[in-house]
């Protein structure tokens, strides 16, 4: 409903919050990190002044991930008064955090997606080389999404390890964010409209193969628990869509 401005005018580039709002984490382009422990009223410079690209948190904001175009990832664990860079010199530009900021995964313009359990200590590079644009994370950092601009958005259920494209067509995806379950995604594209999902991950289909479902209007299923996460289709009135 309404809007204050803080700060200065600067070439913002990113910025992230945790889960209750209080701390805020903001990046500069060409500048520095910027972070607030009072909900924005107040910023505090933080590191140096780098091509910061992209910043997440974890949800009570002490643990932070940046990165940087050409130049490393960096990590803090204090709420972003000290930092560590991580990895090698790439260009980082897209990031996401699992809530207790363990689970990381970071993306490469023209490079691969790279995760981490640690917390950013350390990195497994990930899928193939792609014009990766965003990022996101379920809560607890199993289920991801990295969308690829003038390409396909990719998900993962298993923190990373694997990924499957979800789309049939190419678009300019620009930016991407999920629920903490990572069931409800939302994406956007360049010059393009919102594209949102809704699904459900089972365990087995009616067709016996396992993978992602989503349902026509008016279909109404019953689901028996498997454990694992995992459901199985037990009875079905309309159409489902597997793949």
């Amino acid at each position: 409903m309404s809007w204050t401005a803080r700060d200065s005018s600067r070439n913002w580039q990113a910025v992230a919050s945790s889960s209750d709002g209080s701390k805020l984490v903001a990046v500069v382009l060409g500048g520095q990190i910027f972070t607030s422990t009072d909900s924005g009223v107040s910023w505090t410079a933080r590191d140096s002044n780098r091509i910061w690209q992209a910043v997440a948190s974890s949800a009570d904001g002490s643990k932070l991930v940046a990165g940087v175009w050409d130049g490393q990832i960096y990590t803090s664990t204090d709420s972003g008064v000290s930092w560590t860079a991580r990895n090698s010199n790439r260009a980082w530009n897209a990031v996401a955090s699992s809530a207790d900021g363990s689970k990381l995964v970071a993306a490469v313009n023209n490079g691969q997606l790279y995760t981490s359990t640690d917390s950013g200590a350390t990195w497994v590079a990930r899928d193939s080389s792609r014009v990766w644009s965003a990022v996101a994370s379920s809560a607890d950092g199993s289920k991801l999404v990295a969308v690829e601009d003038y390409g396909q958005i990719y998900t993962s259920t298993d923190s990373g390890a694997t990924w499957t494209a979800r789309t049939n067509s190419s678009r300019g995806w620009n930016a991407v964010a999920s629920s903490a379950d990572g069931s409800k995604l939302v994406a956007v594209v360049e010059f393009g409209q919102i594209y949102t999902l809704a699904e459900g991950y089972v365990g087995s289909s009616t067709a016996g193969t396992g993978g992602y479902v989503t349902a026509s209007q008016g279909t109404s299923l019953e689901l028996l628990y498997t454990g694992n996460g995992q459901f199985v289709i037990t009875s079905q009135r309309g159409t489902l869509f597997a793949y």
